[in-house]
């Protein structure tokens, strides 16, 4: 309340309110990758790969997956190739997706500390909507992560913000250690 009470017109509305259930909190989560589909069914989202919600991935991962999964089941019913096998492909995929997202949200929730590269890149980016954008979908998928974490790009994006690069930064994406 101590916070609430900071934000003038607020306190108030909070504190005429009527509390209809005590607080609930979330501990210990369990971060888990299934197969996501099966004779008959399939998963898409945290229902199949659930991360801790430090990050807040849960409905980009629904988005994602659901895309995904409806271009493997065309493929399977339009005859490109056997849907088991097109459905095995979009395992595979989200898998390699999501893995490095995966490892950053665990990272994130026990408060690891971000690299001075990746610091210095996110400043780069502050006032570059553009380059916002792609770096969000080169982290969840949408473009391929080398389009966006290669080193002309970064040093390209950088050098726009009048920065120079303070360390490497290695994205688990590559696995290579790229100049910025």
């Amino acid at each position: 309340m101590q916070v609430v009470d900071q934000i003038p017109g607020f306190a108030e509305r909070v504190r005429s309110g009527r509390r209809e259930e005590r607080f609930y909190g979330a501990t210990d989560l369990p971060n888990f990758l299934r197969r996501p589909s099966g004779p008959g069914w399939a998963l898409v989202g945290d229902a199949g790969c659930h991360k801790d919600p430090m990050m807040a991935h849960g409905i980009c991962d629904a988005f994602r997956d659901a895309d995904f999964l409806s271009t493997a089941i065309h493929e399977g019913l339009a005859g490109d190739c056997r849907l088991d096998d097109a459905l095995l492909k979009n395992e595979s995929r989200r898998n390699q997706i999501t893995m490095t997202e995966y490892r950053e949200n665990i990272a994130a929730a026990r408060f690891t500390p971000v690299s001075s590269g990746l610091l210095q890149l996110r400043l780069a980016l502050r006032g570059n909507p553009e380059d916002t954008k792609r770096f969000v979908m080169a982290l969840e998928g949408w473009i391929s992560p080398d389009e966006f974490f290669n080193p002309d790009n970064l040093g390209r994006i950088l050098a726009n913000a009048g920065l120079t690069p303070l360390a490497p930064l290695r994205h688990q994406y590559t696995g290579a250690a790229q100049n910025l």
